[in-house]
């Protein structure tokens, strides 16, 4: 796996290992055009288990997959970090 996520997303890995964590990027498509940036984050067993969807809030499209991947990675990394420093309570879905 290419060591950075621009290289990473460019080769169209959506499946990215994070401090234990795994990160699938699964931005998608509007028909109006346009991409929307979205993720899920797997929980490690050592934490339980489960899984955390993570979506853009409101509207937000970019014009190319690796900008909104890049997005959604951000996203997710930023919960992870979040979670891991005890800021984060979300409910994770089984």
């Amino acid at each position: 796996m290419p060591d950075n996520i621009d290289e990473t997303i460019a080769v169209n890995h959506t499946k990215i290992a994070y401090k234990d964590y795994v990160i699938w990027l699964q931005s998608y498509e509007l028909k109006s055009g346009g991409w929307v940036p979205k993720a899920l984050v797997v929980i490690p067993e050592a934490e339980g288990n489960g899984q955390q969807e993570l979506l853009a809030p409101g509207e937000t499209t970019l014009a190319l997959r690796e900008e909104a991947d890049k997005q959604a990675f951000t996203m997710a990394k930023q919960w992870v970090d979040e979670r891991l420093a005890g800021l984060r309570h979300d409910r994770s879905i089984d």
